[in-house]
């Protein structure tokens, strides 16, 4: 995503720009977006994904807000705790570990109107809430890899808001809503060897709406579910300090790209299979994507991918339903590469980042347990993501890149 000169080791802004990298360290703990590690609601998490049809609360207006027309009135709220562990070993520095456990929530409301066939609703998500000190980052800076003690800081919250229509005659749902996310965040950085130094200190923050538009189908014991998240150019606007320069104004744009959710369900007795099967559009992000420096990237190291997942569960008689399920996650994230501009100096080209978790392909597995108590339904559900990769020359940190996210939530859904 950055773009930096790699031949003018005296030029601040060229130091500054690659340091930039790790203004995207900051944690994804409980990212509750697309292509996060951490879904919203325990209904995706019981289906190990993102799912346009598992997903059973009304924080589900984030993946497909047709979905309302199928759930309980009332409020729905989730609490729990998340444990990150990230590791990258460059074979020239010491390994560099992270490790970080942290409390999770999410919440939101759904009622009806129009003779209980159009439904309302919203909910409440945060994308991020840290603040991490990770000491001796290797990064590559005007064509030297030196070791960095970095600072950052973010505050994100997810806000959907939408309804549904049915058409009970045919077992049809329509949806839509409007996401709206804010996004504040701040990085410093110094050298290793000079600690006391800070070479950068930069501030951003951006607000952001996103449409997303659903529909849900039922027949018999069959059951479907299709949305669509529109694409989505963040531009963040703030101020950056290069030593003790004075600060100036600068922009960092990112990119959420465009994705199509689409499940199937299949219920047989007490026995049901569901299928999920989304499709991220990448590599539309090309050129979009620009650094805090103000510099335009020509052509992003991005790419289409798939995610799949499948998910079967069993209800009982007295202790409710159960069920287990596993995803692959791929990364539409390269590992970028080098090129020389027109001036034959060479920049990197995006690639895998330290900290940019999602650029890691990902298995997930999750195990949950549903029941109801009188007009309460208690939700728990358990999963685990975990991946690795190892990164070639062509990208920017070489090394072995490993990632593990447990979470355990409880949710409680009221019926009024």
């Amino acid at each position: 995503m950055i773009r930096y000169s790699m031949s003018l080791p005296s030029n601040k802004k060229a130091l500054a720009a690659g340091i930039l990298y790790s203004a995207l360290i900051v944690s994804q703990k409980s990212n509750a977006n697309v292509l996060g590690l951490y879904q919203a609601g325990p209904g995706c998490k019981s289906a190990a994904m993102e799912s346009a049809g598992d997903c059973t609360e009304a924080q589900t207006l984030l993946y497909n807000p047709a979905v309302l027309s199928n759930i309980s009135n009332g409020f729905s709220g989730e609490l729990g705790l998340a444990r990150l562990a990230y590791s990258f070993e460059n074979p020239n520095f010491d390994p560099v570990h992270l490790r970080v456990v942290s409390p999770m929530f999410s919440e939101g409301w759904k009622t009806t109107f129009a003779d209980d066939r159009g439904a309302w609703g919203f909910a409440v998500m945060p994308g991020s809430s840290a603040d991490l000190n990770i000491k001796g980052i290797p990064r590559r800076i005007s064509g030297t890899v030196m070791s960095l003690n970095v600072r950052t800081k973010r505050q994100q919250f997810h806000i959907p808001i939408g309804g549904s229509y049915a058409f009970p005659d045919i077992g049809v749902n329509v949806g839509a809503a409007l996401l709206y996310t804010y996004d504040n965040r701040s990085l410093k950085a110094a050298t290793v060897s000079e600690p006391d130094s800070t070479i950068i200190d930069m501030k951003s923050k951006g607000n952001f709406f996103r449409p997303i538009l659903g529909s849900t189908w039922r027949k018999d014991n069959y059951s479907g579910a299709l949305s669509y998240m529109f694409p989505l150019e963040k531009h963040f606007s703030g101020d950056t300090r290069i030593g003790g320069d004075p600060s100036f104004a600068t922009e960092q744009v990112d990119y959420d790209p465009a994705v199509v959710l689409l499940s199937a369900r299949m219920k047989m007795d007490a026995v049901a299979l569901s299928t999920n099967f989304n499709h991220i559009y990448g590599s539309k992000g090309r050129g979009i994507q620009r650094d805090g420096i103000n510099r335009t990237t020509k052509v992003s190291d991005l790419k289409d991918v798939n995610h799949v997942g499948a998910r079967m569960s069993y209800t009982t008689p007295n202790l409710g339903e159960i069920s287990a399920a596993a995803a692959y996650l791929d990364s539409y994230w390269g590992e970028g590469y080098f090129y020389n501009d027109a001036d034959g100096i060479p920049h990197h080209q995006s690639g895998h980042l330290f900290g940019q978790f999602n650029a890691i392909p990902v298995h997930t597995q999750a195990m949950s347990w549903r029941c109801q108590f009188s007009d309460w339904m208690t939700h728990a559900a358990l999963t685990r993501t975990y991946g690795a990769t190892t990164v070639s020359g062509r990208g920017d940190n070489p090394g072995f890149y490993q990632i593990e996210f447990v979470s355990l939530t409880l949710s409680l859904r009221k019926n009024i």
